[in-house]
């Protein structure tokens, strides 16, 4: 059940003229947000207001403790403690960011992002994260605006919603290459045949210099060829592209 903090309790039947007394129909969430503009066109505007927000957690005292610690920064519309009254009042408040458990029973924050987005839901959503695992890399591949570790300190979550909030994706250090090798789904068959052959051999600690050596190319080729890699990867570094190979078992 949602808590709507120190407000006058709304109807649970009726909240701004919107029906609540059954779930939220899904096919009716048809919003596609222009984030980081405002009706007069200045840029910015949005970023310097607060955010409004709704959180979600299934553990009443986590969950005060969110909206004690982001009620200083931003406007708390709804605190909610399961998925189905977190789409229920996304629905009815359209809150500028979505703050949600990634563990819940029935429905974890995860399939609440997917279903958001099913629905043409464009509303930014920062997943409070609890493992680094299948779930996760799931909600990166749905590209979630944002994700911070429960065992974070907690002003990364505030500089998070913030971040979020002005329109920028914010992830946690530890995901980097995680998020590296979710984005990263264009097949390697978009790849040359030379630039596969550069790929296995950057991750083989060899520097520029040495790969130009062993390919015999220039080390200005050897460059090229890694730009081209990881922009057509969309990865980061020499790491990332380890992983990446591994992940899709190329030696």
């Amino acid at each position: 059940m949602a808590d709507y903090g120190s407000r006058k309790p709304l109807s649970r039947l009726t909240v701004a003229g919107l029906s609540t007394k059954d779930g939220p129909t899904l096919g009716m969430l048809r919003r596609s947000r222009e984030r980081g503009f405002v009706a007069n066109g200045a840029a910015g505007h949005r970023a310097a207001s607060r955010p409004r927000i709704v959180i979600v957690d299934d553990h009443p005292i986590t969950l005060a403790g969110l909206n004690f610690l982001l009620a200083a920064d931003c406007t708390v519309l709804a605190r909610c403690v399961d998925a189905h009254e977190a789409l229920r009042c996304v629905r009815i408040y359209e809150p500028d960011v979505l703050i949600i458990d990634q563990d819940m029973p029935a429905m974890d924050g995860v399939d609440v992002l997917k279903q958001l987005r099913a629905a043409g839901d464009q509303t930014p959503v920062v997943l409070l994260a609890t493992a680094n695992n299948a779930k996760l890399m799931e909600a990166l591949a749905f590209k979630v605006e944002g994700v911070v570790f429960k065992q974070s300190d907690p002003k990364r979550l505030i500089r998070c919603v913030r971040d979020v909030h002005a329109g920028q994706r914010w992830l946690d250090a530890k995901l980097n290459e995680a998020a590296a090798l979710a984005s990263g789904g264009v097949a390697l068959d978009t790849l040359t045949r030379r630039q596969i052959e550069v790929a296995r051999a950057a991750v083989s600690g060899l520097s520029n210099k040495e790969l130009a050596q062993r390919l015999g190319v220039s080390e200005g080729t050897v460059k090229n060829h890694l730009h081209a890699i990881y922009e057509r990867l969309r990865l980061e570094g020499r790491l990332a592209l380890l992983l990446y190979l591994k992940e899709k078992a190329l030696p």
